[in-house]
């Protein structure tokens, strides 16, 4: 047996290289495919006649494998199936096969089992039901195998599980952020990656379409020209993968930085005058992303068509041009956008004042989508469009999805010719994880989020700043001017004046609302580095940053501005720490813009006044006050914000000689922590301190060392709690941390080792004037677990009671709800909290709850 094994090996390794051989020669990938699998499926066969040959079970290749799509370093997907429930020898001899194909270095993911076992763990798991979907017959019983295909094939709810497959595919690119354009996306699961492209293909299958020239002659699902670019992006993404997979030498779908420039040569990619090979790299496979999910956009809501729904279909009038279906909206005339363009923005208008409706229906998207290519000067100088435009922006509602629509399918970019030149612009600052325009749309979808109640909790004071700005369309245009002009060399912000002032001219902005966009577009990085960089406890640069910003519009646009374009940067560069940081300089330069004149000499008393005020009130002696100033110094006053001080003397009035720890949360969410320390000073002590809060897995936020007259240090730490805690345990946290700094002060230093739901009946003006009823269900992407779902119907009796019962029913906790009644038409939101909603078929369940409370 080990003759045979040793000959397989060798067998399999010489064939495998003789394909990648091949494929570093021409970059073929279905010839890799077919050459890999070829030879693996004769090394599986030769195994198989020796360990099985007296056998009845049969052996099928599954997933990937059974689809004919491996790569080099992939799981070998597959499954051995019994007509009974298999006999501890049959176990005994499954077991010892799996051990042979790790022995000749092969990854399986093996499932096995009776017919009836499988098909039950098949109905249970979409993803294994999903695998099987692709089996194909290797080798053993092949009138078991297709037995068992037939039954499974038989069992399959083709609704059920086009529905699971889309919440999957949402779950998924939930998780990626909404978008493919990470600088390190999975090539595999990215938004537009190729799990899209088998999520395509395995609704397809599940109706009987196997292959993609299925789909351009049934129905007409995808046009010839769209499958070719659909074949197209496929065979680039197919090729990335596996030049990633060589590269790394491993099962790796990321295109970490490590590999990029490896896997770009290895694609005949080199170093060029403007652009260096890994750029290169990543423009081809956002394009190729970019066109998958385009064409998903198209194929799988007509997939999702031809199945019977499991919710009823609603069709509504909506105005000679344009009918409602569902929460679609479809146009009568598919020549409507060539003849007339002007409703390529019309259209969107619609969607964008029609709260029941949220995307165009596929064969209208296909029609729009065509027209689009004609976008031109013309359309450009025409007032309507441009008055649509700027209305997009005024209009707010959904503004975030339109523009990543328009983004997506090449609009923008013809609209306004200077976006073409930032679509997938990498920026390499180790602190962007967006191209450049993905970036802008996630500070426009930040700078959104002020404005909508739902979303007030997150950042309570921006929110109420924003509510409270009269202009906020101004902030959503200075969103998508601040970046545009990277990539040109020079200063962009300075450079990109001159788009916000031709575009402020040509969509009727009057001249102080055109100021202020270019104004925000040239110092939009102003308070970031002020506050970041400078010390703004210092009156001198609350002076100077008053002098530029000079009113407080101004100064409130530019903070909503600031907090929304640095959450776009990098989710995890967001602490409350930060958030307070530019309150902090808010508050100053509001005060000074206000008539406040604080010279340091004014500031320093006002601090020390406001510290001796709080002493007074306890009733501390004046003679320790004194000691407690003599002690600090003025220099003390200058260093440290007023919030500190009080915090400090309260602290340190009776203890001036003493050492002491004392730590507090900065807010309630217990985010972040601050940490007081008071003790003689010796050597390294700020050292050895940071060290213990690296042993409790705290990142240092901010700190600042003092020395007092008498040679005790004080010193204040900013950290940011553990991320893998819950709020729950933050007292624990902090009273562990506690207690260490205390025996640290005191010389013991260990751093070194260191309901019943009832009908109710519509109105008669609801039943002959009906809604079609909309539930979005949204996962947070920066909060796991947490959910908006926003629903509108027709409002009745009991509604908002009868969904509060769905959600107890379901276990799912409400957390925030904002309702809007409008007539008869209920617009509600909620916030919730849910571990149970990561089940494609519990956000089923739930949708399908709701409604059917919705149409009662």
């Amino acid at each position: 047996m080990q003759a045979i094994i040793q000959t397989a090996l060798d067998n399999l390794i010489t064939q495998k290289q003789q394909a990648i051989n091949d494929y570093h020669a021409k970059q073929r990938p279905a010839v890799f495919f077919a050459r890999y699998g070829r030879a693996l499926r004769q090394t599986l066969s030769l195994l198989w006649q020796h360990q099985f040959a007296d056998s009845s079970l049969c052996l099928l290749a599954t997933g990937g494998f059974g689809r004919g799509e491996i790569y080099p370093y992939s799981d070998l997907d597959l499954a051995i199936v019994s007509e009974q429930t298999l006999t501890e020898d049959e176990q005994d001899a499954i077991s010892h096969f799996i051990q042979t194909l790790w022995d000749i270095h092969l990854v399986p993911a093996l499932k096995a089992g009776s017919i009836d076992e499988l098909c039950e763990s098949a109905a249970e798991d979409i993803t294994g039901d999903t695998a099987f979907l692709e089996a194909r017959f290797l080798a053993g019983n092949e009138a078991l195998a297709e037995r068992f295909l037939h039954k499974i094939n038989l069992q399959r709810d083709t609704a059920s599980f086009i529905e699971a497959k889309w919440v999957e595919m949402e779950q998924r690119h939930a998780k990626s952020q909404g978008s493919a354009a990470v600088l390190e996306p999975n090539i595999k699961t990215s938004p537009g990656g190729l799990r899209d492209i088998h999520t395509m293909f395995w609704i397809a299958k599940a109706q009987g379409l196997d292959t993609f020239l299925s789909l351009s002659s049934s129905d007409d699902i995808l046009t010839h020209t769209e499958v070719t670019m659909l074949l197209d992006s496929y065979k680039q993404l197919a090729a990335i993968r596996i030049n990633l997979h060589l590269a790394a030498g491993r099962q790796e779908d990321r295109l970490i930085f490590d590999l990029q420039s490896q896997v770009a040569e290895n694609m005949g990619w080199q170093e060029g005058e403007q652009r260096i090979k890994s750029e290169k790299l990543m423009r081809v496979f956002y394009r190729a992303s970019k066109t998958v999910t385009q064409l998903n956009g198209i194929l799988l809501p007509m997939l999702r068509g031809r199945v019977y729904s499991l919710l009823r279909q609603f069709v509504g009038l909506i105005d000679d041009h344009y009918y409602q279906i569902d929460n679609q909206i479809a146009v009568y005339d598919k020549q409507l956008f060539t003849r007339e363009p002007e409703h390529l923005f019309k259209i969107l208008e619609v969607i964008q004042t029609h709260n029941d409706i949220d995307t165009i229906a596929p064969q209208t998207l296909r029609a729009w989508w065509a027209a689009t290519f004609k976008i031109d000067q013309d359309f450009y100088n025409n007032p309507t469009n441009r008055q649509r435009f700027i209305g997009f922006f005024k209009h707010g509602e959904g503004l975030t999805h339109l523009m990543r629509f328009l983004n997506l399918y090449g609009v923008l970019e013809r609209y306004l010719p200077a976006w073409k030149n930032i679509v997938g612009l990498l920026q390499h600052d180790l602190f962007h994880i967006y191209p450049v325009d993905d970036h802008i749309l996630t500070v426009l979808r930040n700078a959104r989020r002020l404005a909508m109640d739902a979303h007030s909790h997150e950042l309570p004071f921006a929110s109420a700043l924003m509510h409270g700005f009269e202009r906020q369309y101004i902030i959503y245009l200075a969103t998508v001017f601040h970046d545009i002009a990277k990539g040109r060399g020079g200063n962009h912000a300075i450079e990109g004046i001159g788009d916000a002032r031709r575009f402020a001219a040509d969509h009727f902005l009057d001249k102080e609302e055109s100021e202020m966009l270019c104004w925000l577009v040239e110092d939009h990085l102003l308070m970031s580095s002020v506050a970041q960089k400078e010390d703004i406890q210092n009156p001198d640069v609350i002076s100077h940053f008053c002098e530029r910003v000079k009113t407080q519009e101004r100064l409130t646009a530019l903070y909503l501005l600031t907090v929304a374009d640095i959450r776009g940067t990098n989710p995890k560069l967001w602490n409350s720490w930060k958030a307070g940081l530019f309150e902090t300089l808010f508050h100053a330069a509001s005060h000074r813009l206000a008539g406040g004149k604080d010279n340091r000499h004014a500031m320093i008393s006002r601090r020390q006044q406001a510290a001796t005020d709080q002493l007074n009130h306890a009733g501390t002696p004046e003679k320790q006050q004194k000691q407690l100033w003599r002690m600090l110094g003025s220099a003390y006053i200058v260093r440290h914000e007023l919030r500190d001080i009080l915090w400090h003397t309260a602290n340190l009035i009776h203890h001036t000689d003493q050492p002491q720890v004392r730590c507090r949360l900065l807010d309630s969410d217990g985010d972040a922590l601050q940490v007081m320390v008071f003790m003689p000073n010796a050597p390294r002590l700020f050292a050895r301190l940071c060290r213990i809060f690296n042993h409790h897995n705290m990142d240092i936020l901010a700190a600042r060392a003092f020395v007092t007259d008498h040679d005790y240090i004080l010193d204040t730490f900013t950290v940011q709690m553990p991320p893998q805690h819950t709020p729950g345990d933050y007292l624990d946290i902090q009273s562990a941390l506690e207690a260490e700094i205390n025996n640290f002060v005191h010389g013991y230093d260990t751093t070194e080792n260191h309901a019943t739901l009832r009908p109710v009946p519509n109105s008669r003006r609801s039943r002959h004037l009906p809604i079609a009823p909309v539930i979005r269900l949204t996962s947070d992407q920066d909060n796991p677990d947490w959910y908006t779902l926003e629903i509108v119907a027709v409002d009745r009796p009991y509604l908002l009671a009868d969904i509060a019962e769905i959600f107890s029913a379901q276990d799912i906790s409400l957390r925030y709800a904002k309702i809007s009644t409008l007539g008869e038409r209920a617009e509600d939101g909620f916030v919730i909290f849910s571990t149970a909603l990561a089940n494609p078929k519990k956000q089923l369940a739930l949708k399908q709850a709701l409604f059917e409370q919705l149409t009662v």
